[in-house]
C-alpha cells in the first residue's frame, strides 16, 4: 500500500514537472521593448544555429518586439506575429528612430545644394562620424542630394602620429528603389558630385573639388539649344577644413564659341553652406546668391550680383545679411 502511495506520489510529481516544462516552454516570450528596422530587406531567420531557415524580412523602419538576446541576435516579433531572430546591429533604438525622423523633418526645408550619386555601399549615420548610430544604408549609384558637410575624426587606427585625421562627412536626402525617402550622413569619399556637361574638365584642371552646383540662367544656342550658366563652389585643401569650400566659380556658355568659358573667380573663402541662389523668372533682373564667410574677425555675409555674364560682389555684410542689398 506504501509502495503504491510512493509510486503515485512521483508520478505525480514527475508528471507535474513535465507540465512546468510544457508550459513554460509554450508561453509566449515576455517582451523586452521595442526596435526599429534601420535597412531594407533585412533577412529573418527560423534560428541562430548553422541550420536555419529564412522566413520572411524586414523593410526600412519596421517597428519590431524584442523577445530575447543571444550573442549577436536578437529573436523578434513582427507586427504580423511573425516570430524570428535578426542581427541585432541591424537594428535601430526607438530613441535612435524618433531622432531619424526629426532629421528627416529638418532636412525636407533644406535646399539642395548639389546632386550626386552613391560611389559603393554606404552607410547612413545619423550624425557625422563611425561612431554615429546606423540608421540607413545606401546601395551604389543612388542618387543623392547633398544638403550640407560636416567634419569628424576618423576611426581609431585609422589616424597617423600627431593629431587625430578628421574626414569630410555629407548630408543628403535619397530615395532609394523602395521609394522611400532617407536622410543622413554619409563619408564624403563614398559621394561623386555630379557636374553637368564639360565642367569637370574645368573644375579639375584647376584642382577643385566641388560641393555645390546651381543653374544660373542660360543662353540660347542655335547649335545646342539653351546652355545654363553655372554656379560652382569647391576646395582644393584637405580635409576636415573649417570650411565648406574656399573656391567659387561661375561659368557662362559662350555662344560663338561654343563652350564654357570662366566669367567669375574668387579663391582665399572660408564658405559656409548653404548658398542661397535667386534666379528671378524675369529675365530683366539680375540673378544674386549669397552666403556666410568666416573671416578673421567674424562671420560675415557675402552677396553677388550677376548681369547678363557679369558678376559683381556686394558690399560684406558682417553680422547680417545682404537680403537688402540683394532686392536694390
Amino acid at each position: 500500500m506504501v509502495r503504491r502511495v510512493l509510486f503515485a506520489l512521483v508520478f505525480l510529481l514527475l508528471a507535474g514537472l513535465v507540465a512546468g516544462a510544457w508550459w513554460w516552454w509554450q508561453k509566449p516570450p515576455t517582451p523586452k521593448g521595442e526596435a526599429y528596422a534601420c535597412l531594407e530587406n533585412i533577412p529573418l531567420w527560423s534560428g541562430v544555429g548553422q541550420v536555419r531557415q529564412p522566413i520572411g524580412h524586414l523593410s526600412w523602419g519596421e517597428q519590431v518586439t524584442l523577445l530575447d538576446r543571444y550573442e549577436e541576435y536578437v529573436e523578434i516579433r513582427t507586427p504580423k506575429g511573425v516570430v524570428g531572430w535578426v542581427r541585432e546591429r541591424r537594428l535601430m533604438t526607438p530613441n535612435t528612430w524618433q531622432k531619424t525622423g526629426l532629421l528627416a523633418a529638418r532636412v525636407r526645408q533644406m535646399s539642395a545644394q548639389s546632386s550626386g550619386q552613391t560611389a559603393v555601399l554606404s552607410n547612413l549615420r545619423l550624425d557625422p562620424g563611425v561612431g554615429s548610430p546606423r540608421i540607413g544604408e545606401l546601395m551604389p549609384r543612388t542618387p543623392v542630394e547633398i544638403l550640407a558637410r560636416g567634419v569628424a575624426a576618423a576611426r581609431a587606427g585609422a589616424t597617423g602620429a600627431g593629431a587625430p585625421r578628421k574626414q569630410d562627412w555629407l548630408l543628403v536626402r535619397a530615395r532609394p528603389d523602395q521609394g522611400i525617402q532617407m536622410a543622413g550622413w554619409v563619408l564624403a569619399e563614398f559621394i561623386n558630385i555630379h557636374l553637368p556637361g564639360t565642367l569637370p574638365a574645368y573644375t579639375s584642371s584647376e584642382g577643385l573639388e566641388p560641393i555645390a552646383c546651381f543653374p544660373l540662367r542660360s543662353v540660347n544656342d542655335p547649335a545646342f539649344g539653351r546652355e545654363p550658366y553655372y554656379l560652382v563652389a569647391g576646395s582644393n585643401g584637405p580635409e576636415g577644413s573649417a570650411c565648406d569650400f574656399t573656391m567659387l566659380r561661375v561659368y557662362t556658355w559662350s555662344v560663338p564659341h561654343q563652350r564654357y568659358e570662366t566669367a567669375f573667380v574668387q579663391n582665399n573663402l572660408c564658405g559656409k553652406l548653404p548658398i542661397d541662389v535667386s534666379v528671378p523668372s524675369n529675365p530683366q533682373r539680375d540673378v544674386t546668391f549669397q552666403f556666410q564667410n568666416l573671416a578673421p574677425l567674424g562671420s560675415q555675409t557675402l552677396a553677388y550680383r550677376m548681369h547678363s555674364t557679369m558678376v559683381r560682389a556686394l558690399p560684406a555684410q558682417t553680422g547680417t545679411t545682404a537680403t537688402a542689398d540683394l532686392a536694390r
